[in-house]
């Protein structure tokens, strides 16, 4: 179950708040005969996470070779093609970003488990594409709970050529039709499989409800406002890169009620158990398709409420700010005034300001979304000129 009620702005979404994203289709695979494999590249001028993938015998880019849509793409490389004449098994090009290592990471996973796989193809090496900067310890330990041989995985990081490349159907994608995430059964059984092993080996824990936090990065402000507010309510604030992927699983194996902002921290509630409930802070005007369709993979109790107010968004995403709002207070019972606090303001001015010396401009779709709550904000925020003052920035 899947509440928007929280939003601030719920009509802003249309029906894309509607969309399922889960499909039954069967998976299968592809035989690239003479196909060449391209590492991992940043090309000098164009902005996206890098290029690198599959390129077939006329040199056509292979569609799900990539990381996902805008990250991987052909190329002509600057060196020799070395020649390699044996199969291979191709599991993609690997993210080293948590959340994508739990979704794109793991599209192809599925085929090693595969009856297909296990009678015909595992004599084969497993080849996979490193982005810059590798993959992280986590994702690691995460293919050891799948048992999986991580000393027979081959890195290709120069342009190779193979007799045959084996690329698996990915088990989780972008519906370019419909613009959504789409994830399938298979998917949904190595997910499965990482939650069994998180139940199997969990110890029992004091606590219950935690607030998973990103540690308040560069690009964020005001979330330790959302981290006291949680604690206040009993959660346990934890940083789920710091924890270590079995505390973390072990964390979600004990866990009743998570809470999050959206992103990669918000990703690691696929794996708690059914009917657990889960509160997901929207960082802005975008909730991500990622998540959309992670919140469908099991059967959790999934609440999206509104405490966020950021205006501004540069091409990598963010900056995002974060407040102690309506909709957050009215979740858990508490009475709203309609007055929000001194520390809500100096976070958003202390935003604005480095969003302005950034070159960010307010964008129109961010303030469309928060247009309900803004207004009311924005005339309690002008009459406080000892906090703009303190700040440094007055607005007009």
């Amino acid at each position: 179950m899947v509440n928007f009620d929280g939003l601030c702005n719920k009509e802003f979404f249309g029906d894309k708040l509607n969309k399922k994203h889960f499909s039954d289709k069967k998976l299968h695979f592809r035989i690239i005969e003479n196909g060449t494999i391209l590492p991992h590249k940043a090309l000098e001028g164009k902005w996206n996470w890098g290029f690198g993938g599959i390129v077939d015998a006329d040199n056509n880019f292979v569609h799900g070779s990539f990381v996902h849509n805008g990250v991987g793409g052909a190329y002509t490389p600057n060196e020799n093609v070395e020649y390699v004449p044996e199969t291979v098994v191709c599991l993609g090009m690997f993210f080293y970003v948590w959340g994508h290592s739990i979704t794109d990471n793991l599209k192809n996973i599925w085929f090693l488990q595969s009856e297909m796989y296990k009678k015909h193809f595992s004599k084969y090496p497993l080849v996979w594409i490193p982005m810059k900067g590798g993959v992280i310890t986590d994702f690691i330990k995460l293919l050891k709970i799948l048992e999986i041989d991580i000393t027979q995985l081959r890195p290709i990081i120069k342009p190779t050529k193979f007799q045959n490349i084996i690329l698996p159907d990915e088990s989780f994608f972008y519906d370019e039709t419909n613009g959504i995430r789409i994830f399938t059964n298979e998917y949904r059984e190595t997910i499965e499989r990482i939650r069994c092993y998180a139940q199997k080996n969990s110890t029992p824990l004091d606590k219950k409800k935690f607030y998973f936090s990103r540690s308040s990065g560069p690009n964020t402000i005001g979330e330790e406002r959302l981290e006291k507010y949680f604690e206040s309510k009993g959660y346990a604030v934890v940083v789920g890169h710091k924890l270590g992927l079995e505390n973390e699983l072990n964390v979600l194996a004990n866990c009743d009620s998570f809470a999050s902002t959206i992103g990669s921290c918000a990703h690691n509630m696929i794996f708690m158990k059914d009917n657990s409930e889960v509160i997901l802070i929207p960082r802005s005007s975008h909730l991500t398709g990622y998540q959309e369709a992670l919140n469908e993979v099991h059967d959790i109790n999934v609440n999206y409420i509104d405490s966020s107010i950021s205006l501004f968004q540069s091409k990598t995403g963010g900056p995002f700010c974060y407040i102690i709002g309506e909709h957050l207070k009215k979740f858990f019972g508490d009475e709203w005034t309609g007055e929000y606090e001194d520390e809500d303001f100096i976070n958003f001015l202390l935003y604005v300001k480095s969003s302005l010396s950034r070159g960010l401009n307010p964008q129109e779709a961010t303030l469309k979304y928060y247009a309900p709550i803004l207004p009311d904000f924005t005339t309690q925020l002008k009459k406080r000129e000892d906090l703009m003052k303190r700040v440094g920035i007055f607005l007009k």
